[in-house]
Formats: C-alpha cells, sequence, structure tokens
C-alpha cells in the first residue's frame, strides 16, 4: 500500500509514531569509518554505495519508550559535521 492510499483509511488527527535516538547507551559505538560495499542510506536521506563513509550503532525509541530497536547509521563526513 503506497502512502497516498494510506490517507483513505487512517483516522482525522493520525500522527506518526515519535522516535527519539540514543548514542550513548549499551552496544552504542562512536562513527567509526568503513567502505560501504552494497546500498545504504545515509541520516539525511542520501543514497551511498561503493564508497568510504561512516557508521555507528544507536538505539532508537518509539513513542514512550516501551520499545527500543538497534540500528546501524551512515554518514558522510560533511553530514556528520553539520548535525554535531
Amino acid at each position: 500500500m503506497s502512502l497516498n492510499g494510506m490517507d483513505k483509511l487512517k483516522p482525522s488527527g493520525w500522527k506518526p509514531m515519535e522516535s527519539t535516538i540514543i548514542t550513548n547507551g549499551a552496544n552504542c559505538y562512536p562513527w567509526t569509518e568503513t567502505f560501504v560495499m552494497w546500498p545504504k542510506t545515509t541520516i539525511t536521506g542520501k543514497k551511498l554505495f561503493w564508497v568510504k563513509a561512516f557508521k555507528r550503532g544507536v538505539w532508537v525509541v518509539w513513542g514512550t519508550g516501551f520499545h527500543m530497536e538497534p540500528k546501524v547509521q551512515y554518514a558522510t563526513l560533511f553530514e556528520i559535521l553539520e548535525t554535531e
């Protein structure tokens, strides 16, 4: 189902669930340089393939903190400098 089709099904006032990124918890690690061999999406939405980039492990908390899941984020050096 496309997002355009979902407009018909969602109730009025519907908002997507908020998420929070935790960078200093257990199993989180700092940015490390890596080579991207398979297509990945960066923190700003750009596509990376067959280039050097940086990656880190973070926890993503959905909603009120009840559900957490690990995630690996990818970024270029310029994206890291812009966000920090």
